[in-house]
Protein backbone atom coordinates (compact mmCIF):
# COMPACT_ATOMS: atom_id res chain seq x y z
CA UNK A 1 0.00 0.00 0.00
CA UNK A 2 1.19 3.26 -0.81
CA UNK A 3 0.86 5.51 2.48
CA UNK A 4 0.09 9.72 2.25
CA UNK A 5 0.28 11.59 5.69
CA UNK A 6 -1.22 14.53 6.87
CA UNK A 7 0.03 16.34 10.13
CA UNK A 8 -2.64 18.81 11.25
CA UNK A 9 -1.74 22.00 12.89
CA UNK A 10 -3.24 24.31 15.06
CA UNK A 11 -1.64 27.33 16.40
CA UNK A 12 1.72 26.22 15.08
CA UNK A 13 1.17 23.03 17.06
CA UNK A 14 0.98 19.22 15.51
CA UNK A 15 -2.64 18.68 16.78
CA UNK A 16 -3.62 15.25 14.78
CA UNK A 17 -3.04 13.27 11.71
CA UNK A 18 -4.58 12.24 8.95
CA UNK A 19 -3.26 8.98 6.86
CA UNK A 20 -4.21 7.90 3.33
CA UNK A 21 -3.32 3.97 2.28
CA UNK A 22 -3.91 3.50 -1.83
CA UNK A 23 -3.94 -0.49 -2.47
CA UNK A 24 -3.02 -2.43 -5.39
CA UNK A 25 -4.86 -3.52 -8.13
CA UNK A 26 -4.50 -6.71 -7.11
CA UNK A 27 -6.10 -6.01 -3.70
CA UNK A 28 -8.65 -3.13 -4.89
CA UNK A 29 -10.22 -5.86 -6.99
CA UNK A 30 -10.84 -7.89 -3.44
CA UNK A 31 -12.00 -4.94 -2.07
CA UNK A 32 -14.48 -3.54 -4.80
CA UNK A 33 -15.64 -7.56 -5.27
CA UNK A 34 -16.28 -7.66 -1.81
CA UNK A 35 -17.64 -4.43 -0.54
CA UNK A 36 -18.97 -2.68 -4.23
CA UNK A 37 -22.56 -4.01 -3.51
CA UNK A 38 -24.12 -2.17 -6.12
CA UNK A 39 -20.58 -2.99 -8.76
CA UNK A 40 -20.73 0.62 -9.52
CA UNK A 41 -16.99 0.33 -8.98
CA UNK A 42 -16.90 2.73 -6.05
CA UNK A 43 -18.54 3.03 -2.25
CA UNK A 44 -21.60 4.17 -1.12
CA UNK A 45 -21.34 5.74 2.58
CA UNK A 46 -22.58 2.19 3.73
CA UNK A 47 -20.35 -0.08 1.84
CA UNK A 48 -17.62 2.31 3.05
CA UNK A 49 -19.13 1.53 6.69
CA UNK A 50 -19.01 -2.15 5.87
CA UNK A 51 -15.35 -2.21 5.08
CA UNK A 52 -14.82 0.06 8.48
CA UNK A 53 -16.52 -2.58 10.55
CA UNK A 54 -15.50 -5.31 9.15
CA UNK A 55 -12.14 -4.90 7.73
CA UNK A 56 -10.49 -2.07 9.24
CA UNK A 57 -11.62 -2.70 12.68
CA UNK A 58 -9.67 -6.16 12.90
CA UNK A 59 -6.28 -3.51 12.38
CA UNK A 60 -7.23 -2.07 16.23
CA UNK A 61 -4.97 -4.66 17.08
CA UNK A 62 -1.81 -3.87 15.31
CA UNK A 63 -2.51 0.12 16.28
CA UNK A 64 -3.81 0.40 12.46
CA UNK A 65 -0.37 -0.16 11.28
CA UNK A 66 0.84 3.32 12.59
CA UNK A 67 3.70 2.98 14.98
CA UNK A 68 3.80 6.72 17.21
CA UNK A 69 6.73 8.04 19.29
CA UNK A 70 7.29 11.39 21.18
CA UNK A 71 11.11 12.22 21.33
CA UNK A 72 11.72 8.51 20.36
CA UNK A 73 9.30 7.07 22.88
CA UNK A 74 6.74 5.24 22.77
CA UNK A 75 3.27 6.57 21.85
CA UNK A 76 -0.79 5.41 22.25
CA UNK A 77 -1.91 5.29 19.01
CA UNK A 78 -5.15 7.00 19.33
CA UNK A 79 -9.01 5.73 17.79
CA UNK A 80 -8.96 6.48 14.22
CA UNK A 81 -12.16 8.43 13.67
CA UNK A 82 -13.82 9.82 10.01
CA UNK A 83 -12.76 6.84 8.28
CA UNK A 84 -13.55 6.16 4.34
CA UNK A 85 -12.90 3.89 1.47
CA UNK A 86 -13.28 5.20 -1.86
CA UNK A 87 -12.30 3.95 -4.91
CA UNK A 88 -10.85 5.50 -8.31
CA UNK A 89 -9.85 3.96 -11.36
CA UNK A 90 -9.39 0.81 -10.08
CA UNK A 91 -7.62 1.50 -6.76
CA UNK A 92 -9.14 1.98 -3.36
CA UNK A 93 -8.30 4.10 -0.85
CA UNK A 94 -8.69 3.92 2.95
CA UNK A 95 -8.99 7.41 4.55
CA UNK A 96 -8.72 8.15 8.64
CA UNK A 97 -7.82 10.60 11.39
CA UNK A 98 -6.12 10.34 14.63
CA UNK A 99 -6.28 13.10 17.55
CA UNK A 100 -3.21 13.29 19.41
CA UNK A 101 -3.86 12.99 23.27
CA UNK A 102 -1.77 16.20 23.66
CA UNK A 103 -0.37 18.69 21.20
CA UNK A 104 3.05 18.65 20.15
CA UNK A 105 5.36 21.70 19.28
CA UNK A 106 7.52 20.33 16.31
CA UNK A 107 10.21 23.02 17.20
CA UNK A 108 11.01 21.28 20.83
CA UNK A 109 10.06 17.82 20.39
CA UNK A 110 9.88 15.18 17.83
CA UNK A 111 6.98 13.45 16.58
CA UNK A 112 7.50 10.05 14.75
CA UNK A 113 5.03 8.31 12.46
CA UNK A 114 5.50 5.11 11.01
CA UNK A 115 3.23 2.55 8.87
CA UNK A 116 3.97 -0.69 8.38
CA UNK A 117 2.71 -4.02 8.96
CA UNK A 118 4.78 -5.89 11.42
CA UNK A 119 3.67 -9.12 9.77
CA UNK A 120 4.48 -7.52 6.73
CA UNK A 121 0.99 -9.45 5.27
CA UNK A 122 0.74 -5.67 3.71
CA UNK A 123 3.53 -3.89 2.27
CA UNK A 124 3.44 -0.46 3.24
CA UNK A 125 5.81 2.51 2.50
CA UNK A 126 5.35 6.54 1.85
CA UNK A 127 3.92 7.45 -1.47
CA UNK A 128 6.96 8.71 -4.03
CA UNK A 129 6.83 12.45 -4.67
CA UNK A 130 5.05 14.51 -1.74
CA UNK A 131 4.12 12.57 0.74
CA UNK A 132 3.80 14.09 3.67
CA UNK A 133 1.56 17.55 4.11
CA UNK A 134 1.52 19.97 6.37
CA UNK A 135 -2.18 21.16 6.97
CA UNK A 136 -3.03 24.16 8.91
CA UNK A 137 -0.43 26.93 10.17
CA UNK A 138 2.56 25.11 10.51
CA UNK A 139 5.69 27.31 11.36
CA UNK A 140 7.03 28.76 8.32
CA UNK A 141 10.66 27.13 9.24
CA UNK A 142 9.25 23.21 9.32
CA UNK A 143 9.27 20.74 6.82
CA UNK A 144 7.88 17.53 6.77
CA UNK A 145 10.55 14.54 6.68
CA UNK A 146 11.08 10.78 6.05
CA UNK A 147 13.77 9.10 7.17
CA UNK A 148 14.57 5.50 6.83
CA UNK A 149 15.52 3.23 10.01
CA UNK A 150 17.49 0.27 8.69
CA UNK A 151 18.93 -0.63 12.60
CA UNK A 152 14.89 -1.46 12.73
CA UNK A 153 15.07 -3.94 10.11
CA UNK A 154 11.91 -6.81 10.33
CA UNK A 155 11.17 -9.69 8.54
CA UNK A 156 14.24 -11.15 8.39
CA UNK A 157 15.88 -7.67 7.75
CA UNK A 158 14.61 -7.44 4.41
CA UNK A 159 12.48 -4.67 5.17
CA UNK A 160 13.55 -1.11 6.37
CA UNK A 161 10.72 1.02 8.25
CA UNK A 162 10.57 4.76 7.40
CA UNK A 163 9.70 7.55 10.02
CA UNK A 164 7.80 10.42 8.84
CA UNK A 165 8.57 13.52 11.44
CA UNK A 166 8.27 17.63 11.30
CA UNK A 167 11.56 18.86 11.14
CA UNK A 168 12.14 22.58 12.13
CA UNK A 169 15.21 25.06 11.24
Amino acid sequence: MECHLLFNFENGIITGLGESWTFDETFSAQLLADYDADGDGAFSESESGAIRDETFARLAAIHYFTVLSLDAQPLDVPEPFGFKAAADGGRVTFSFGLRLPQPVAPQTARLGVEIKDPDYAVGARFGAGQAIYLHGDPPANCRGTITSKPSEAYFDGLVIPQEASVTCS
